[in-house]
């Protein structure tokens, strides 16, 4: 099992807040940090012809590089005295979605683990383009923590898993496997079961007891197939609770579920059916947001190519199921 994980930095207090995080991984699985910082020169951005004028002298792109290679150097130091661990460290030219998912695949790294909003301007801005595209085309899992995730503790006790029942959520296991069993924590499956249809009319319905739509069949069905998840976990040593909710809004059966629960951790892949195939619009965004959670968020590679799609077999292959 690949043990280094990846930390994308841009010189931010937030961006360094996801270290302590990452820190305490590695450590229990015994590995290392690798930090990057991405720097996109000016003259890169794609700007017009007859916007030259606009573009600061060459010189100005040499020396904000230079200051970006010095901080990271430092940073790569201190981070390495302050947690006795091996840390590894580069400063990357060009585009922050690129650069950070060529060098995951490159390193072979087991994890991205970031947070999500940095600077602005001309550095990374995670929640946005570049959080989106690297959950996307990265070969491994992505730990994504918004401002108030990264202020929690380190320690894993409690992982949600939210399961759709599709083959890509399914994908999810392994890697949740792989992050609660480094730190002994227990499982709880979640799955929403939305009606393929919503409004006052359907609400009216159910409170009169009718299920014009057959949900209720499907969540008994529901139960049952996540059930069958529970039961191999458990069979794998892991304490696991699992629950199936109906409810209109995927979104917020999530977060009653994580306040009432209180998990340290939500793991959920991307683009399956029902509650998946929404992830990177509204209910991740208000997941990620809300939730006051590390996300750890996973794509399964059927759009992955060359090195990347080989980085993200040959991770599956060495996580246990």
């Amino acid at each position: 099992m690949y043990t280094e994980l990846l930390i994308p930095l841009d010189g931010s207090p937030l961006a360094d807040a996801a270290i302590p995080h990452a820190a305490e991984i590695a450590r229990r699985l015994m590995g290392g940090l690798h930090l990057v910082r991405v720097f996109t020169p000016m003259t890169t951005l794609g700007a017009p012809p007859e916007a030259a004028a606009l573009i600061p002298d060459p010189a100005w792109n040499e020396r904000m590089e230079a200051d970006a290679r010095l901080w990271l150097d430092r940073r790569a130091e201190s981070v390495r005295e302050s947690t006795g661990l091996a840390v590894t460290h580069e400063l990357r030219i060009g585009g922050p979605v690129d650069e950070i998912v060529a060098v995951a695949n490159e390193r072979r790294c087991a994890a991205i683990v970031c947070s999500t909003h940095g600077l602005g301007g001309w550095a990374l801005r995670w929640l946005g383009s570049v959080a989106d595209g690297v959950i996307r085309h990265a070969a491994c899992p992505v730990l994504a923590m918004s401002e108030d995730a990264v202020a929690r503790g380190a320690d894993v006790n409690r992982v949600l898993l939210l399961h759709d029942g599709s083959d890509i959520s399914e994908a999810m296991v392994p890697h949740t496997v792989w992050l609660a069993r480094a730190f002994g924590a227990s499982i709880d499956l979640l799955r929403v079961v939305a009606p393929p249809w919503v409004g006052d009319a359907f609400t009216t319905m159910r409170d009169a007891g009718e299920d014009p739509f057959g949900i209720d069949a499907f969540a008994e069905e529901s139960k049952v197939e996540i059930e069958h998840i529970a039961a191999r976990l458990r069979s794998d040593g892991f304490t696991v609770t699992s629950e199936v909710v109906v409810n209109v809004s995927p979104a917020r059966a999530i977060l009653e579920h994580v306040e009432r629960t209180n998990p340290d951790v939500i793991a959920l892949a991307t683009y399956g059916r029902g509650l998946s195939r929404l992830f990177l619009g509204s209910v991740a965004d208000k997941v990620l947001r809300s939730g006051a959670r590390p996300t750890l968020c996973f794509r399964p590679a059927r759009h992955l190519t060359g090195d990347a799609a080989e980085h993200e077999g040959e991770l599956m292959a060495s996580t246990p199921a």
